[in-house]
């Protein structure tokens, strides 16, 4: 749930922007589009009660907007004598707007906004009956001294009322439950980019003030109130063989950290397991695989690498017809000398002028023909079948159509039959003179005249063999196919993508592209270039086994020879390949982004910095919690472990052997063991511990981001 605690909606101080002032209905706009549920208008030393009514009124029913004002705090004079200023947020219940906008035209007393200047104990004193909260800068300028937020908190009667605001998200993860109250907002200063602002997120949505305040309180039975909002579910676990309890899981942030060897990862083992047999969608990360993982994710064993990817013709029957090429030879001079010698031996014989015949020339292959009426048949029975025509054209449109498109099928299929006819004819009559021929040798002792030179279906058989290979060569040399799915986001790299590359067999082309042998398929295209140089030549045949050699190790078509790769690239196409931090970045990016109901992450922060992992990571985890996903993370980071404010956060433990695991959550501050209800610990201090090295640890790293230290 966004909430915006410090909001700006007109220039009030000489410095301020104009365009901090915005319309009512400008406002309404940008905080449906920032998607942000409750409001404080905090104005510089000024509330105008008319602008929030105005407000409320049109944002009533999305948008709860409670009163505030930013006051400009005059602090304790140092040793020096300086008084050091900064700047305050006051918001009020907004059932008592009323007594608020009373209660700060009385403290500032007409007097100049530039100049307006009070102590913080005058603040309380003043404001302090309307029910408030209190939220002095702290890490941002102009902020308030040590000194006097200490002063406004021993005023304060609830501590939890004391909120400190932070200038950025990274700020905000170190500060956060550590002792800290801490939270952001937008300070708007432009109201055409308000969407785009910092935002605080609230894990447990308030619908009321009260609501906000209790929780900040730790409130139990508000704390139970919202948890139950949510669902969890028991799921049985195991840390190790034969060790089995049941631990529950929101549809939320869950959180699992502890020492080493505690049994987290198999917690998250068993949990895959039970997921996996439930059949509920899932998905994994180890941090501490990401390498292999990447690689997997490249490879391409799977992926069948089709003719059609390069939009070529699988030339199977071209393989086919050089696998069954059989040299026809011209007819010897020989034969035409025994008929010479032989034809006068039988007088009847001689009247058989059919023995005198000579074959009918075949037609030429017509491959147009035969490719038309394939893809007419594919088009017909399969693609047009999946057209929705009755959405794109009317009935008479579609009467055409189907009118042309019969008749289309029609007149291939009627060419194709004449052609058919036509070469079955011609076969047969040649079939029926050599019969006839035989015969009439065989009763006359003599020999026939020869039904062919042979010349023409030598030359012919030669012709197809060549044309056969041409076609085949002239497939290596076609375009790549280049398919892009978009992976992920890298900072100073931009958009990354996977590319899957399909190409034919080239001198770049590696080994790992293909599922046959890199070095056969080289011989196998030397070959099929040989027998076209050989197309002329009397070695054609010695050209032709070789090919036969290959086709029976299974070089069947042209699929062969088409290699995959799977590359990482750059939005223009110059490949880049990864660290191997960015890896884990880019993998982490791809899985919270796909579509699941659960997913399981083994510290994922390994390889990531925690600036990343704040402004990058966090919010991607957050979403997915908003949607009701299952997330369930072994961490050992502060920020992932801290700053997502899990619904559950489960901690293992081993002490003297002893094996322990504890269940609670940041809003309770505790945790409680599963086996003694009496055996407790405090969430906080175990965070601290655990996850930053302990109290002094962290404290050192406070005393750093203070110092401005810290290097961006």
């Amino acid at each position: 749930m966004r909430i915006d605690l410090h909001c700006h909606t007109k220039k009030v101080k000489t410095g301020d922007a104009y365009t901090r002032n915005v319309t009512k209905d400008k406002f309404f706009q940008k905080v449906i589009e920032a998607e942000v549920k409750i409001i404080a208008i905090t104005n510089h030393n000024q509330f105008d009660y008319l602008q929030y009514k105005e407000f409320k009124d049109v944002t009533e029913g999305y948008c709860d907007i409670w009163p505030g004002v930013e006051l400009d705090i005059i602090g304790k004079a140092d040793q020096k004598g300086n008084c050091k200023r900064g700047h305050l947020i006051v918001i009020a219940n907004p059932k008592n707007v009323e007594l608020f906008n009373t209660q700060v035209q009385e403290l500032v007393n007409d007097e100049d906004v530039n100049t307006f200047q009070i102590g913080v104990k005058k603040v309380y004193e003043t404001l302090g009956k309307c029910d408030c909260i209190y939220i002095p800068h702290f890490h941002k300028e102009p902020k308030l001294s040590d000194e006097d937020i200490q002063e406004l908190g021993e005023l304060l009667p609830d501590s939890s009322r004391l909120f400190k605001e932070t200038s950025d998200y990274r700020s905000l993860g170190v500060f956060s439950n550590f002792d800290y109250s801490v939270i952001i907002g937008s300070d708007v200063q432009d109201w055409d980019k308000y969407e785009i602002s910092k935002f605080a997120d609230i894990r447990l949505p308030v619908q009321t003030f009260e609501q906000f305040c209790l929780l900040a309180k730790k409130d139990v039975q508000i704390i139970d109130t919202l948890l139950n909002q949510k669902r969890k579910k028991e799921i049985p676990v195991s840390p190790y063989k034969k060790v089995n309890f049941k631990l529950p899981f929101y549809e939320d942030i869950n959180i699992i950290f502890g020492q080493k060897g505690t049994g987290k990862t198999e917690i998250l083992e068993s949990l895959k397991k039970y997921y996996i047999e439930n059949g509920i969608a899932m998905e994994s990360y180890k941090g501490n695989e990401k390498d292999s993982d990447f690689s997997k994710m490249l490879k391409v064993n799977d992926i069948i690498a089709t003719p059609d990817k390069l939009q070529l013709d699988s030339m199977r029957q071209q393989f086919i017809d050089i696998y069954n090429w059989k040299e026809e030879l011209p007819t010897s001079f020989e034969k035409y000398i025994s008929w010479m010698e032989t034809k006068d031996n039988n007088k009847n014989k001689g009247r058989m002028k059919i023995t005198e015949c000579v074959h009918i020339e075949e037609g030429v292959r017509d491959r147009k023909l035969e490719s038309d009426y394939k893809y007419l048949k594919e088009f017909t029975e399969s693609t047009f079948e999946k057209i929705d025509i009755e959405k794109y054209l009317d009935e008479r449109e579609r009467t055409i159509l189907m009118l042309l498109l019969e008749k289309l099928c029609k007149n291939i299929n009627d060419a194709k039959m004449q052609k058919w006819n036509s070469d079955k004819s011609i076969k047969l009559t040649n079939w029926s003179i050599d019969k006839i021929k035989a015969i009439a040798d065989k009763c006359s002792d003599t020999i026939s005249k020869p039904s062919s030179v042979g010349f023409y279906d030598f030359a012919m058989g030669r012709f197809k063999l060549f044309e056969n290979v041409e076609e085949i060569c002239s497939t290596f040399s076609v375009e790549d196919k280049v398919e892009k799915e978009y992976l992920g986001n890298l900072e100073e790299k931009g958009d990354i993508y996977i590319q899957t590359r399909y190409r034919m067999l080239t001198k770049e082309s590696r080994t790992d592209e293909f599922k046959q042998g890199i070095t056969v398929l080289r011989n196998c295209k030397l070959v099929i270039d040989g027998i076209k140089k050989a197309a002329l030549a009397e070695n054609i045949s010695e050209e032709v086994s070789k090919f036969q050699e290959f086709y029976d190790d299974g070089i069947k078509d042209i699929g062969t020879f088409i290699g995959v790769s799977k590359e990482t690239a750059l939005e223009n196409g110059e490949i880049y390949r990864p660290s191997n931090g960015e890896r884990g970045i880019l993998l982490m990016q791809k899985l919270l982004d796909s579509e699941r109901d659960a997913y399981i992450l083994d510290e994922p922060e390994l390889g990531m910095g925690n600036s990343y992992i704040t402004s990058n990571i966090l919010p991607k985890l957050t979403d997915l919690a908003k949607r009701r996903k299952t997330v369930i993370i072994a961490t050992h980071n502060a920020n992932i472990a801290v700053g997502t404010l899990p619904y559950i956060s489960i901690l293992r433990t081993h002490e003297n052997g002893v094996y322990k695991t504890y269940v609670g959550n940041p809003f309770y501050d505790e945790l409680r063991n599963i086996d003694d209800e009496t055996d407790t610990k405090n969430w906080t201090q175990e965070s601290m511990h655990t996850l930053e090295g302990g109290k002094t640890a962290f404290y050192d790293r406070k005393d750093i981001y203070e110092s401005g230290k810290q290097s961006d």
